[in-house]
């Protein structure tokens, strides 16, 4: 190959034409073989995209339900938008709003421009979070020799930062906004500031985000400084700032690039000498007030306010656990992960339910799955109070009402065909009005959450027994998905139905249904963990429920071979073919698949353990997606610009997509186009696969986070902070050092610690390491490595306080470099034998404190 290296899709053309086998070889057996193989980093894949172009942050409060959304160039945002406000529980609890709704948009100059309103990553303007990590979003915007910056924060008025947990329905969010604006230049000069108070019928937070080209509609208000004034309440604040005037317009002429004439809008002039600033205070209510409460907001110090907001989220984002790498990016989105995830934790007062939001102001509506799947990372980081209301929400709408989970179309369509479910307690997942769409998704990761959640924190009392319990509420799950087993268990024609001994046939996503993988594997998911739970426990039905696992698993396997067995092979270049897994027992043309989160189905069985990771038919689904699909047939992703037809960062996709090439693909690099159910990490851990967890890695978090607001997106260019996704993708971090492995059949798992370690990390100096990382058996871990200056030594001091004991402790000790190898280890001073791939064993201890030196030659 004349030294080329070779990236993964050259390495597996070159697989396709050598070969003579009707199928392909597994492609992980190969490239887990090869430690040479090329191991992707941060730096290297961030050249192969392009950065995405609106990014949103939002600011809220931990148990207030409504957050405010900031825009890429500085625009402030109240929803719920459009059409979350149509559902019948959103219009319940809108009463305690009423008509909120606004778009302050920002513009600078004379005349005036609003920077970059429609997204097209425009250099004058910088963004950033306080500290690098707290949800308090900074923008800086260049305006000739100004410098303009903003700094959001939220609070509630008049009630501490943590009383938001104990939440009531006369709480009134508070966000504030300080304007502060520096002459850079030598001369004398006049700043502009102009404030649009639009509708929100210019603005989107939807699958793809967006502002309209022009500002469009204001909302009724007048100005009568401090106030605008809304009728008779108030709608914002603007003291007198100490340097310049605030000007009220009643129209402009057009802003630069904009055509139409802006109403009512607020200009704030203002004379600023050489090198001089000052600054402009805008307070919004998320509602309309009264002359009371604007009387209060006028007279709150807002300094103040400030340092106790950054000292609320400093207790929530810094600790005790925390992880440290020696990338300072990564450092700072593991802290802000945090924060992002309990501000959307909020209650729904009319409902009396708690949820943890799926994105704010877009994804009102509930989908439980995701809040489910994100959870237990707040376990993990010991952040307990802020899950467990969510959890009991589970619990509390637990029911024999499986709701719209038969119709098809997000519950709104025909009735799907099949043996229906029975009406018996246990469903989790109908939370009534609130529902987006009731899915068996739902039903397996509540089940899965609130598992995790006594296994993470071993709270024996939390778990209880008995009615209205957690225990209980995991034992009437297992047995509801038994029952609807049964259903299927029936003959056709003396033979066994396709789907024998899988759920009935159900939602799974938007517009897909049927008897899924997906929705079966993510039930088994649950059923697994809980199967662990009773068992630790030494419950009394432990092994039943446990026979009842392995005989759903069997049953998964079984009818997925068969179907594989009757699709159409995806065809190769040589005239070779790969055997297709489809996504649905009656789904078997690879053709139909997509690039939903649905069309990975295989895989996610593979990567939670509905199929042991290493099955073969995740092999061949892996094989499939890795091959992709011939010129001209199967679903190409259509790339798509927002609702206002601006264009999106979807141009990153155009590569693997082309109609022109020979073969088009559902990922790139194994990014996923829908990012916030990623399944590169658990899967390719699960199979110890590192050449491709690093790829996945590399590539995922360079592409799917807006990374100076540090938070990621569910498609390029959507909807902000989207759950799982942020979750998720701190458990992907958290288990490259701390990771549990195995146990797929609910027997208890083995502990592996530095398993998936960068070797760009591993320099030479190097230091990294986790504080107090909880895990699913209880008790924490702390890791500390340094690689000794001459990167021939590695020292790790592993402390471990553990509640149960693993099969298995590992730690593995890679080389910072492939011409190196592990030559010795010593454990507190004791040589100790050195296993496959860089391993080690540790004591079987469930506490313990060890000093490992390692050795390279």
């Amino acid at each position: 190959m004349n030294g080329k290296k070779l990236n993964r899709r050259e390495i597996l053309q070159g697989m396709l034409l050598s070969t003579g086998a009707t199928f392909l070889p597994p492609m992980h057996l190969a490239l887990a073989a090869d430690h040479s193989a090329h191991e992707w980093t941060l730096e290297e894949a961030q050249r192969s995209w392009l950065s995405m172009r609106r990014p949103v942050q939002h600011v809220g409060i931990p148990g207030y339900e409504f957050q405010a959304g900031v825009l890429w160039n500085g625009a402030l945002v109240f929803g719920p938008l459009k059409a979350a406000r149509s559902n019948p529980g959103m219009m319940k609890e809108l009463e305690l709003l009423g008509n909120n709704l606004l778009h302050v948009s920002v513009g600078y100059g004379s005349p005036a421009k609003f920077v970059d309103r429609v997204g097209n990553r425009d250099a004058a303007i910088t963004r950033g979070l306080e500290d690098g990590y707290l949800p308090i979003p900074h923008i800086q915007t260049k305006d000739g020799v100004l410098i303009w910056r903003q700094r959001f924060f939220a609070h509630l008025m008049q009630r501490s930062f943590t009383e938001g947990m104990q939440p009531r329905e006369d709480d009134l969010l508070i966000v504030q906004v300080r304007f502060s604006v520096q002459n850079t230049s030598k001369e004398k000069t006049l700043g502009h500031l102009w404030l649009h108070m639009g509708d929100t019928s210019q603005v989107e937070f939807g699958y793809k985000a967006g502002q309209g080209n022009e500002l469009g509609q204001s909302i009724e208000h007048s100005f009568a400084s401090p106030y605008g004034l809304a009728g008779n309440e108030v709608r914002y604040v603007v003291p007198p700032p100490e340097r310049g005037t605030v000007h009220w317009h009643q129209e402009i002429d057009p802003p630069q690039g904009m055509q139409s004439r802006p109403q009512r809008v607020l200009e704030w002039s203002v004379p600023l000498g050489p090198g001089e600033e000052t600054d402009l205070m805008l307070t919004v209510p998320y509602k309309p007030v009264n002359q009371v409460v604007a009387q209060k907001l006028t007279d709150l110090n807002k300094d103040e306010l400030f340092r106790a907001a950054c000292a609320f989220w400093k207790s929530v984002v810094e600790g005790p656990t925390s992880i440290e790498t020696p990338n300072a990016f990564l450092n700072d989105y593991t802290k802000a992960v945090a924060g992002q995830m309990a501000q959307q934790i909020g209650y729904r007062h009319k409902a009396r339910v708690w949820m943890y939001k799926t994105s704010p102001n877009h994804y009102e509506m509930y989908w439980p799955c995701n809040a489910a799947k994100a959870l237990p990372t707040l376990d993990l980081r010991g952040l307990t109070h802020y899950s467990r209301p969510v959890l009991k929400s589970f619990i509390d709408t637990q029911t024999e009402d499986f709701g719209k989970l038969t119709r098809q179309d997000m519950g709104e369509g025909a009735l799907i065909p099949g043996e229906g479910f029975s009406r018996r307690p246990g469903f989790l997942g109908n939370f009534g009005d609130w529902t987006a769409n009731t899915l068996l998704l739902s039903h397996g990761t509540e089940l899965w959450a609130l598992a995790a959640h006594y296994r993470i924190t071993r709270d024996r009392a939390w778990l209880g027994e008995g009615p209205g319990s957690p225990l209980q509420a995991i034992l009437d799950a297992c047995d509801w998905m038994a029952v609807q087993r049964r259903r299927t268990m029936r003959e056709e024609n003396g033979k066994k139905v396709a789907h024998w001994g899988l759920l009935p046939a159900a939602s799974a996503h938007d517009w897909l249904s049927g008897n899924t993988i997906f929705n079966d594997a993510f039930c088994i998911f649950g059923h697994i963990e809980a199967v662990r739970l009773l068992r630790e426990i030494q419950h009394s039905r432990a092994d039943e429920l446990a026979q009842e696992l392995n005989a759903y698993r069997s049953c998964l396997r079984e009818r997925y071979r068969e179907a594989r067995d009757k699709s159409r092979p995806l065809p190769l270049p040589g005239g070779a073919t790969l055997p297709y897994v489809p996504r649905d027992v009656y789904e078997l043309d690879w053709a139909k698949t997509d690039w939903t989160y649905t069309g990975y189905g295989p895989l996610r069985a593979g990567a939670w353990g509905a199929l042991d990771p290493q099955d073969e038919l995740v092999d061949q689904s892996l094989a499939f997606l890795e091959a992709g699909m011939p010129k001209g047939e199967g679903t190409y992703l259509k790339l798509a610009h927002n609702s206002y037809g601006q264009p999106t960062a979807d141009e990153n996709f155009a590569d693997v997509n082309a109609p022109t090439a020979d073969r088009h693909f559902l990922w790139k690099h194994y990014v996923e186009y829908e990012t916030m159910w990623p399944i590169g990490y658990d899967l390719f851990l699960q199979r110890d696969d590192l050449p491709r967890f690093f790829e996945w890695f590399s590539h995922n978090f360079s592409m799917v986070l807006h990374k100076e607001f540090r938070v990621g997106v569910e498609s390029i260019d959507g909807v902000p902070s989207c759950a799982p996704g942020e979750g998720e993708r701190w458990r992907a971090i958290r288990n490259m050092f701390v990771n549990e492995r195995g146990g797929y059949d609910g027997s208890q798992q083995s502990l592996w610690l530095l398993q998936a370690i960068p070797q760009v990390w591993l320099k030479p100096g190097g230091r990294f390491g986790v504080k107090e990382m909880g895990t699913h058996f209880g008790g924490h871990v702390d890791l500390e490595v340094e690689v000794d200056p001459s990167g021939n030594q590695l020292r790790v001091a592993a402390r471990l306080n553990l509640a149960i004991l693993p099969t298995e402790i590992r730690l593995r000790l890679r080389p910072g470099n492939s011409r190196q190898k592990l030559s010795s280890v010593q454990i507190n001073g004791r040589q100790t034998a050195i296993l496959d791939r860089n391993t080690v064993r540790l004591p079987a201890e469930i506490k313990g404190e060890y000093k490992i030196d390692a050795q390279f030659s």
